[in-house]
C-alpha cells in the first residue's frame, strides 16, 4: 500500500476556494482506493470548517495549529510533517504550494519520500512583483529538489520556467467532481432563489476583488440592457468591502439598480443550483497587475459547464486552458466593456450557438475534466516516482 500525504492550508467544507475543492477531491480520489494510505494535513484555523465535516472520512485528517501562521508555516509544516515522515514506507507527499513544501525540503537527504509540488497561479506570478521578489531563490530550491513539478495550466508552467529555470514540469488541470455539479431544471433552481422566470441572468461566482472584473462587467450592461431590458446580473461571493462599495456606486451611476443583484457568499451544497439558475456564466478576470495578481486557471467556468452553462472569459493568465473559445463559451479581451457586450448577446441572440455550446460544455468537462480522469494522472505520476524509488 503507498502511503500518501496532502499538504494544504486550504480543505473542504471551509469558505475558501479552488485549492480546498483541489485538495478534497485529491484526496477522497485516492482515499477510496484500497492501494492508497491518504494522510491529509491542513491548517487548522480558517482552513477548514470543522463543524460540517463529514462524520466518516476515507482518509486521515491532521489539523496543524499554530499562531502567526502565514509567518511561521514552514516550521509547523516541518513540526507536523517529521513524524510521518519518519514512520512512513517511502511515502509520495502532495503539496498544494510550493511555499508549503519549504517546510519538508530538510528531510530529503534524511528519509525516503518523493515530493510532488503544485504550482496554481497565484503564488508564482506575484513573484515577479516587487513586493514577493526576494522569495525567488526559495522558490527556485523547491523546484530543484522536488520529483515532481505540476502546474494546473500552461500560463502558469511558463511563468515558473521564466522564474525558476529549466525543470521537468506538466501541466494537469484541475478538475470538476461531476457528482457534485451537472444540468437540473432551471426553473426550480430560479425558484429556488426566487429568481423571475423571464430574465436573461448573468453570473458570476468567485471572490469580490478587482481582479475578477466585475466593473468590466456592469459597464456591458446598459448596452446589452438595450436590447434584452430584462437582462440581470448576479454577482455572488464575499471579499473586499471597499470594492463593493465601488461596485455599488457604479450601478448606481449607470441606472442599474434593477439590474445588478449582489448575492453575497454562496455555500458550497447551493452551487449547482446557481449555475443551474443563470444563462451564462461570466468572469472578465483583468490581465495579470503590478501585483503579479492573475487567474491561474478559473475552475468556476468548468464547474459551470459541467451544468449545461455557456461562459464568457477572458484571454487573460491560465484562462485558456479553461475555455476554448466558441466550444464551451466564448473568449474575449481583458478589460473590454465592447468585446464583453458583444459576447453576451452573441449567446443570447444566436440560439444555435448557445445549445451547440451548453451540451459541448457538458462533454467536454466529463471526458477531460472530470475528477475521475484528472485523478487517473496524479495516479500514473504517484505510481512513477514510487516504482522508482
Amino acid at each position: 500500500m503507498t502511503d500518501l500525504a496532502i499538504i494544504t492550508e486550504e480543505f473542504r467544507p471551509s469558505k475558501k476556494g479552488g485549492i480546498a475543492t483541489w485538495a478534497h477531491g485529491l484526496a477522497l480520489y485516492f482515499g477510496e482506493k484500497n492501494e492508497y494510505n491518504v494522510t491529509v494535513f491542513v491548517k487548522k484555523r480558517g482552513g477548514i470548517n470543522q463543524k460540517t465535516l463529514a462524520p466518516k472520512l476515507p482518509f486521515k485528517l491532521i489539523l496543524m495549529g499554530g499562531r502567526d501562521w502565514s509567518k511561521f508555516k514552514k516550521w509547523y509544516i516541518s513540526y507536523y510533517l517529521k513524524k510521518y515522515i519518519k514512520k512512513s514506507q517511502n511515502p509520495v507527499i502532495i503539496s498544494a504550494t510550493w511555499e508549503l513544501a519549504q517546510g519538508i525540503l530538510r528531510y530529503k537527504k534524511k528519509y525516503p519520500f518523493s515530493l510532488i509540488t503544485v504550482l496554481h497561479g497565484l503564488e508564482v506570478t506575484r513573484l515577479n512583483s516587487q513586493k514577493y521578489n526576494k522569495r525567488i531563490p526559495l522558490f527556485q530550491n523547491v523546484l530543484k529538489y522536488s520529483n515532481q513539478i505540476i502546474t494546473v495550466s500552461n500560463y502558469t508552467k511558463m511563468e515558473a520556467l521564466s522564474i525558476g529555470g529549466d525543470h521537468k514540469i506538466e501541466t494537469i488541470p484541475n478538475f470538476v467532481d461531476t457528482n457534485d455539479f451537472y444540468p437540473e431544471s432551471k426553473t426550480n433552481c430560479r425558484r429556488h432563489f426566487k429568481f423571475d422566470q423571464n430574465e436573461k441572468i448573468l453570473l458570476t461566482l468567485s471572490r469580490l476583488v478587482k481582479r475578477k472584473g466585475h466593473a468590466i462587467v456592469i459597464n456591458a450592461l446598459p448596452a446589452v440592457k438595450e436590447t434584452f431590458p430584462n437582462i440581470k446580473y448576479v454577482i455572488a461571493g464575499d471579499g473586499d468591502q471597499s470594492y463593493k462599495k465601488e461596485l455599488k456606486q457604479l450601478v448606481v451611476e449607470l441606472g442599474l439598480e434593477s439590474n445588478v443583484l449582489f448575492l453575497g457568499y454562496i455555500h458550497e451544497d447551493q452551487k449547482r443550483l446557481l449555475y443551474n439558475a443563470c444563462d451564462i456564466y461570466i468572469m472578465n478576470s483583468m490581465a495579470t497587475n503590478e501585483k503579479g495578481d492573475s487567474e491561474g486557471f478559473g475552475i468556476t467556468f468548468l464547474e459551470a459547464n459541467a451544468c449545461g452553462i455557456p461562459v464568457i472569459g477572458t484571454t487573460s493568465g491560465g484562462i485558456g486552458n479553461a475555455i476554448k473559445n466558441r466550444v464551451n463559451g466564448l473568449m474575449v479581451s481583458p478589460n473590454s466593456p465592447v468585446e464583453t457586450t458583444n459576447a453576451i448577446l452573441d449567446l443570447f441572440n444566436d440560439s444555435p450557438l448557445y445549445s451547440e455550446i451548453s451540451l459541448s460544455a457538458v462533454s467536454r468537462v466529463n471526458k477531460q475534466f472530470s475528477l475521475s480522469h484528472i485523478g487517473e494522472k496524479y495516479q500514473q505520476i504517484i505510481s512513477s516516482l514510487y516504482t522508482s524509488q
